[in-house]
């Protein structure tokens, strides 16, 4: 079990953000608050520490001034305070990707378990990252078990081992970045490795390879695959955890103009169609239809669950915003408040506060008395009147400092009234804020709903592909497929005025248009036809331009000894190894086809 430091002070607080910014860490570290007004933390750091073990250290920061000495040594946006929490990996990157320890919060008391609960993921998540589960144990601390799948609680799998005892099995150790409902289910015989002290069983060693599960998957099957990642122009698809696959906007939908990201989102389940087997995958999701059959997902281990679930809701995508909970119980650091400007007090015209007897414990204030005249040696008969005066100045002094209470509880009461109209608008906003956020994870919801939709809609309203010819004669069967582009891009009436010139294809270039995967062959043949109308040069997305020898911008570019210069577009932007086209402009002003290229290949 992980010790609970606490901190409580302001040397406390810098010595945490110093260590957090250093070097020495060897574990995640986790932080909790404790929101302003309370004593407790939202969190349950008794179940943060029995979870995470030795894996992690975990603080618990008190609230208090000194939240503010921890925050201003932090790197703005990795702070925390207000009853928040996180964790910060191995490392210093989080300073620069915030995504990297991701800032959990709770509104209220309520909201603790699913903290707790996200606190201790994010360690065990970071711990494996760091390779900590394998490290830190010894043979004295494990044994080699087996078990069956009791159930599923509170995202573990709760394992009875042969013998009697119990064991837990964390996403963690199992299949990391899958839910653990979707690698392991009850009835299920599982065997690892056990910690002893945290009772974590650890299967990984069991799990089939990638290559295993994928094996039984042919070309022509249709398949669950979950979108990783997405771009305007392609995007990353998961067939299994460690296996990635790139699809291109021409995987996805016929329109050349669509961007990805409004057809996809990040997490959703797919259908798509294995075009080839591993190790070069290749998937569509144009080839899939409405009534296709599409086989289950694999499942991760022998007799387990897939790991996919094809009808399951499109997950919300939420920009990370770093958003500090709680407002009505945070104050904003001190060195952040501007100080009124000091006004210098007026000359009282009746005595003051300062001029009465102090009360006990009050620190004596010098006062300047009054000079008075020394009295002459009292006469008898002016006693009298002597003490008549005097009782009449005091009853003055003592009038004169009612009037200014009175006048100072009037601005108290009325400071306190605007005090707690603040906080009660404070109140609100916090509510309007949880509010909002709620709003923004339903909006996000439904668009990626609608994400999906539109892309089916498409799927369905596609024309129906028509075959190819097929040309024994490589070369005739490219240059049929760049003049249908100008007969299908160019217009009638403009066709006389820009007709398709002759070219030549150079020795490598059908070569290299096999080679080249990533980018259909008509598109290779759209871009070559607007090359040689000119329509490339009017097109600010081609980038056409000389291929230089070097990347110096004062480069002579390349050239043959014919008087050729070599030239290069874009036929692909805002994609990894975005594809390129080399082509030979000729004395003459023909063009002779190079070759086509990924984005790093500068070879004409």
């Amino acid at each position: 079990m992980s010790a609970i430091k606490r901190v409580t002070n302001t040397s406390e607080a810098e010595a945490l953000a110093a260590l957090l910014n250093g070097d020495t860490r060897t574990k995640p570290t986790v932080v909790v608050t404790v929101a302003s007004g309370h004593t407790d933390p939202y969190a349950d750091v008794e179940r943060i520490a029995a979870e995470i073990g030795d894996l992690a250290d975990l603080y618990l920061v008190t609230t208090g001034g000194h939240t503010w000495a921890f925050s201003n040594r932090m790197t703005p946006g990795t702070q925390v305070y207000g009853g928040a929490g996180r964790v910060y990996p191995v490392g210093l990157a989080w300073n620069v990707d915030l995504k990297q320890a991701p800032l959990r919060f709770a509104w209220n008391r309520s909201e603790g378990k699913k903290l707790t609960g996200q606190l201790i993921d994010d360690a065990l998540d970071m711990a494996a990252a760091a390779g900590l589960f394998d490290s830190a144990r010894t043979a004295s601390t494990r044994e080699r078990r087996a078990g069956t799948v009791r159930s599923i609680m509170s995202e573990r799998a709760l394992v009875d081992l042969v013998g009697g005892d119990m064991a837990s099995v964390p996403p963690q150790l199992a299949q990391a970045g899958v839910p653990i409902e979707r690698v392991l289910a009850p009835g299920m015989h599982v065997d690892g490795v056990l910690e002893k002290k945290s009772r974590w069983l650890d299967i990984r060693e069991s799990r089939p390879t990638a290559e295993e599960a994928l094996k039984t998957y042919a070309a022509g099957d249709i398949v669950p695959a979950q979108v990783r990642s997405v771009l305007a122009g392609s995007a990353d698809l998961r067939l299994h955890p460690d296996v990635t696959v790139e699809v291109f906007r021409s995987d996805v939908t016929g329109d050349p103009d669509d961007d990805l990201s409004a057809l996809l989102t990040p997490g959703e389940v797919v259908l798509a169609r294995v075009i080839a087997t591993g190790p070069k995958w290749r998937l569509s999701l144009r080839e899939v239809r409405e009534h296709d059959t599409a086989r289950e997902a694999l499942s991760l281990y022998a007799g387990g669950p897939p790991w996919l679930d094809p009808d399951a809701p499109p997950p919300a995508v939420v920009d990370h915003v770093e958003t500090v909970p709680e407002p009505q119980g945070v104050e904003a650091p001190a060195e952040t408040v501007p100080e009124p400007a000091p006004v210098a007090p007026a000359k009282p015209a009746v005595p003051t506060p300062a001029m009465m007897p102090r009360r006990r414990g009050e620190p004596v204030r010098a006062v300047r008395p009054t000079p008075v005249p020394a009295p002459s040696p009292p006469q008898e008969k002016e006693v009298a009147p002597a003490k008549k005066a005097a009782v009449q100045s005091m009853s003055l002094q003592v009038t004169a400092i009612k009037a200014e209470k009175a006048h100072l509880e009037a601005e108290l009461a009325g400071l306190r009234d605007q005090v707690s109209g603040l906080r009660n608008e404070r109140v609100q906003f916090a509510k309007d804020l949880a509010r909002a956020a709620r709003q923004v994870e339903t909006r996000d919801v439904e668009l990626a709903r609608m994400r999906s939709q539109l892309r089916r809609a498409k799927q369905r309203t596609a024309p129906p592909e028509v075959a190819l010819p097929v040309f024994a004669d490589r070369e005739r069967g490219f240059r049929h497929l760049v003049e249908a582009a100008w007969a299908r891009r160019i217009p009638v009436g403009e066709q006389p005025t820009r007709p398709l010139p002759a070219y030549s294809i150079g020795e490598r270039f059908l070569d290299s248009v096999d080679a080249l995967e990533g980018i259909a062959l008509d598109k290779i043949a759209d871009v070559v036809m607007e090359v040689l109308t000119g329509l490339a040069e009017q097109s600010t997305g081609r980038e056409l331009h000389q291929l230089r020898t070097s990347a110096g911008g004062n480069a002579a570019p390349q050239s043959r000894p014919d008087g050729a210069v070599c030239y290069r577009v874009s036929m692909q932007i805002h994609t990894p190894s975005a594809r390129r086209l080399h082509f030979w402009k000729c004395p003459d002003g023909t063009i002779e086809l190079s070759r086509v290229v990924v984005h790093d290949d500068m070879e004409p």
